[in-house]
């Protein structure tokens, strides 16, 4: 079952809404409207809950997305330091050590029995 994070109330809209008090002699169509009104009330409080709970979403995932930007902008940053830095580079003139085949099987056979 999934953790509730956030509740919208009233749950329940149409439960009691028919006065306590009221007179059997009522008219049908006093109840219905009693009714019909604290249903609009429910509705209404319910809409204004699920407005809270969406501008509180719409916060965390503004939160959520300038975290995302900034840590984008420091990788972009690293990025170009990076690019600038091997631009100026001349593959040509990095030395190259050269290994013979004995020294390549033996790093190979430490490797091998280090892992």
């Amino acid at each position: 079952m999934p953790f509730v994070m956030r509740k919208i109330e009233p749950r329940h809209v149409c439960r009691g809404h028919v006065p306590a008090g009221s007179h059997p002699g009522w008219p049908v169509g006093a109840e219905l409207e009693a009714v019909a009104n604290g249903t609009l009330t429910s509705s209404l409080k319910q809409l204004a809950s699920l407005l809270t709970v969406a501008e509180d979403i719409f916060a965390n995932l503004t939160t959520e997305l300038a975290q995302i930007a900034e840590r984008s902008g420091h990788l972009r940053h690293k990025l170009d330091k990076i690019e600038e830095r091997f631009g100026t580079v001349d593959p040509k003139k990095i030395p190259v050590r050269e290994y013979s085949e004995s020294f390549i099987f033996l790093s190979f056979l430490i490797g091998f029995i280090l892992n």
